[in-house]
């Protein structure tokens, strides 16, 4: 019984991981169900036996880019025990890591499906809104605690300066994409860490 109930899990992941990249790479309308029972090696019955169609698939891929996404940030860079201005150092770091090892390709997974898909289906809208909300409320609760250790003034609004690190961080990541060139993502992210500075104490 174990190991069907692993197996299971396993082939699960794997069309997740196989649509994932599809995905990533063409967009959700540009992927078919074909496409994805190709790339994943399994057949349609085995498909339908996990999701109930693709729509589904497309929302079971936020949900683990939810999960993923929220646990690296609690734990690579606000669970580092580490002043405000090296978190986000640390967090940008990762970002053009991330993009270079790309060549400027495909951008960022979440801004890509929110650009092609809240407007034509709110299941994507709603589980996009609440990815981006983690994200802010994540940047929101370090400044929160910078402020509450003296590191950053207490009059500044925390949930503002929040809200504009994470649209600085998709916009420059997708100039980036347009442009191809890393050198824009870089500029961008140093004249945001540039924007935090303004708000340490003195």
């Amino acid at each position: 019984m174990k190991p069907r109930v692993a197996r299971g899990t396993r082939t699960k992941e794997q069309i997740l991981e196989a649509a994932f990249q599809l995905v990533h790479r063409q967009g959700f309308n540009n992927t078919s169900l074909d496409d994805i029972l190709r790339e994943s090696g399994v057949g349609k019955g085995i498909f339908y036996h996990h999701f109930k169609s693709k729509n589904d698939l497309g929302y079971a891929i936020l949900d683990r880019l939810a999960l993923s996404s929220s646990e690296r940030l609690s734990r690579e860079v606000f669970g580092r025990d580490v002043g405000l201005l090296a978190q986000i150092s640390h967090l940008f770091d990762i970002i053009i890591a991330s993009q270079r090892e790309a060549g400027c390709l495909g951008g960022c997974p979440v801004g890509n499906l929110a650009l092609e898909m809240s407007d034509i289906d709110d299941g994507f809208r709603q589980r996009i809104a609440e990815i981006f909300s983690n994200w802010r409320n994540q940047v929101a609760n370090a400044i929160q605690r910078a402020q509450e250790s003296g590191q950053l003034a207490r009059k500044m609004q925390g949930e503002k300066l929040a809200e504009f690190i994470i649209a600085g961080i998709e916009g420059a990541i997708l100039l980036t994409k347009v442009r191809k060139d890393l050198t824009v993502l870089e500029r961008c992210l140093d004249e945001l860490k540039n924007h935090v500075r303004m708000y340490l104490a003195a």
